[in-house]
């Protein structure tokens, strides 16, 4: 049996181990290349490095000294997702050690996303990583980035480093930086308009909503720029107003365009009211706070019933709540997705079913849930 099983493995075309090879995690592309020459070979192939998933969760140098090995296969790297484990200083020296090895080399990199998990370390704001970042912007190899996910990697982004990657990419279509940095915002209004000006393929934009401005909108309508697809807006409170003929304008003029939202924790319910307007044209909404959950889901039911599609509610139970989502249920007649984090009548799931033909993903519970997300802190 174990020779017609080896019999097997020989037997199988080196494009099909590619293929497979293509699913594993870098470590066991690691393991792979070391199994045999028809393995080796096949795990070379430059397809399977395309999309790459480095997860950096080392606990010593022995376990990290691979991706020294790799480095011939980086060039061959068109997506690259970096999942950090900052809490080892170890896992932070080889995320530069990777942006920094991408800089230099002849690399063909188009997408690129961080995500940080666990415990940031005391007083550690990511410098070193930012700065690996805009060596590679800088990069004489001219990386012309498309994709950047920034929204899970929780560093302060300044106004230098964000001109610096815009000007670097072109070519960008989609650029997301709404993340959750602790402390004050000092991306400035003014970059986002220069971001978006000088990256006119620019389709989908995640940022704050204390970074929208009215030059922003301006620059979005004219009639140089391809067409706009969304806004991904993370609001944490500070006030401002946007005119809603700004918002008008621009579904005027990209009739695909809408508004992904999502408010942080501790934002009171008149600045809510002050953000959901009928001319938003909402399809996503992210309620992070236990408070005024009722009074939330009144707002959502008058303003974005036409367009809504998506909805995650953190709230406490009630029977006004119960009201209110029954009343949300009748208008918001396209919902596809619902996240209710708290018990409901099961009048709400019946009333849900019944009016939402198009749900294809719900949490709705008539039962404590065992497991309840982490509310987003701002």
């Amino acid at each position: 049996m174990s020779n017609l099983v080896e019999d097997l493995w020989n037997c199988i075309p080196q494009e099909v181990l590619a293929s497979v090879f293509s699913f594993l995690p870098v470590k066991d592309r690691y393991t792979a290349l070391h199994v045999c020459k028809k393995w080796a070979a096949a795990a070379s192939t430059s397809s399977i490095w395309s999309f790459t998933e480095f997860s950096c969760d080392f606990v010593n140098e022995d376990e990290a000294h691979m991706l020294g090995k790799l480095q011939l296969y980086l060039g061959h790297i068109r997506h690259l997702k970096i999942i950090l484990h900052q809490s080892f200083e170890l896992n932070r020296r080889l995320v530069t050690r990777i942006l920094d090895m991408l800089a230099w080399k002849s690399s063909k990199l188009q997408a690129l996303c961080i995500i940080c998990q666990g415990k940031s370390p005391y007083f550690y704001s990511g410098q070193d990583i930012l700065q690996s970042v805009r060596r590679l912007c800088q990069s004489v190899q001219k990386i012309d980035l498309h994709y950047v996910d920034f929204r899970q990697m929780p560093f302060t982004l300044d106004n230098g480093t964000m001109i610096l990657l815009a000007s670097s990419s072109p070519n960008l279509h989609t650029l997301l930086i709404n993340n959750r940095a602790p402390g004050l915002i000092i991306l400035k209004p003014e970059t986002m308009v220069e971001v978006v000006r000088v990256c006119p393929k620019l389709s989908v934009l995640g940022l704050y909503y204390a970074n929208l401005s009215q030059d922003l909108f301006q620059e979005l309508v004219k009639p140089s720029r391809g067409p706009f697809k969304c806004l991904d807006v993370y609001y944490k409170g500070l006030d401002k107003r946007i005119p809603e003929e700004a918002w008008a304008m621009v579904s005027k003029r990209h009739p695909q365009f809408h508004v992904k939202l999502e408010f942080a924790s501790k934002v009171p319910i008149y600045k809510v009211s002050g953000i959901l307007k009928a001319t938003v044209p909402i399809t996503s909404l992210q309620f992070n706070s236990f408070n005024h959950a009722p009074d939330q889901m009144r707002l959502v039911t008058n303003c974005c019933s036409p367009t809504l599609e998506r909805l995650i509610l953190c709230a406490a139970p009630s029977d006004a709540l119960n009201s209110s989502l029954i009343q949300l249920a009748r208008s918001c007649l396209h919902l596809k997705e619902l996240h209710c984090y708290c018990v409901v009548s099961q009048a709400v799931i019946d009333a849900f079913l019944l009016h939402c033909p198009g749900l294809r993903s719900y949490t709705l519970s008539t039962e404590v849930l065992s497991s309840i997300p982490p509310i987003m802190s701002s």
